[in-house]
């Protein structure tokens, strides 16, 4: 089946309509989803790579909020790497995660119920509030992004900060590759530039927005294997054997990319004095 994608022409905003049915989300949200390779060896370098993306992203967290009186949930935690880097600075952490494979391994890592397997939407009753919610790549998925927010608002503390990761359509590759963008895949439903997310935030109750290229510590072999999943003509057979001739260990070796990512940081409104 085709999905149309569409353009709002005054915010940028760009989305499938038709969305896929869940059974066609589900059969791409396997426990292989996450690229990589399954060999132990594979695992820890994946692993590592994400430690240092997520060190990024506690640095930032770090300048905007007191780590040792924060209690932090990030959305689509995968196996727990961001919130290990986090734990490490002080912060309280707690995360949700759609795939129950993924929550396990993190789950191993963190200690017993750190992780639910879900949706925000469905987190206990008893969760939270938070004074940080971090999203890093996960809005792009969400059916309902304007929902979403609000529910993540509804679990930050007044004054509480909202991190969001996503891809951007004003990043240089998207500029470059047009309509064979590496980041159009079935299962993102939305895309976002600078305004379309500014006003999406906005909307759903947040302020202090403010939106920056995001970077992220990648290697050439994850790069290759993303190419190669997600195939873009020309550019997937070029990254291949720019790839095999490469030693491992420069292969292998962490790169600090900005590539075709945005950061948006937000703030829930203090209370109001009466």
């Amino acid at each position: 089946m085709n999905y149309e994608l569409h353009a709002c022409p005054d915010c940028r905003l760009e989305f499938l309509d038709p969305q896929p049915d869940d059974s066609v989300l589900a059969d791409i949200y396997t426990d292989g989803y996450f690229l990589g390779g399954p060999s132990d060896e594979a695992v820890q370098r994946r692993s590592k790579m994400k430690s240092a993306t997520g060190d990024l992203y506690v640095d930032t967290l770090a300048q905007l909020v007191r780590p040792e009186h924060t209690d932090l949930l990030e959305i689509g935690c995968g196996h727990g790497e961001v919130l290990l880097e986090a734990r490490k600075r002080g912060f309280r952490v707690a995360g949700i995660e759609i795939s129950a494979h993924a929550a396990a391994v993190a789950n191993h890592r963190l200690g017993p119920r750190a992780v639910w397997v879900g949706t925000v939407e469905n987190l206990p009753p008893s969760c939270g509030p938070f004074g940080a919610v971090l999203a890093a790549d996960v809005i792009e998925h969400v059916r309902d992004p304007q929902g979403w927010l609000v529910r993540i608002r509804e679990l930050l503390l007044p004054g509480g900060i909202l991190l969001l990761i996503t891809p951007s359509l004003d990043s240089w590759t998207r500029r470059l590759m047009r309509s064979h963008w590496m980041e159009y895949k079935v299962e993102h439903l939305h895309y976002f530039s600078a305004a379309s997310i500014r006003l999406l935030s906005e909307r759903s109750g947040f302020d202090e927005i403010r939106v920056s290229p995001s970077r992220k510590v990648l290697t050439i072999d994850y790069i290759a294997r993303h190419f190669d999943r997600f195939h873009v003509p020309i550019v997937s057979p070029l990254v291949d054997l720019f790839r095999r001739a490469l030693p491992s260990r420069i292969a292998h070796r962490h790169l600090l990319v900005s590539a075709s990512g945005l950061m948006a940081v937000a703030r829930k409104p203090e209370r109001r004095a009466k």
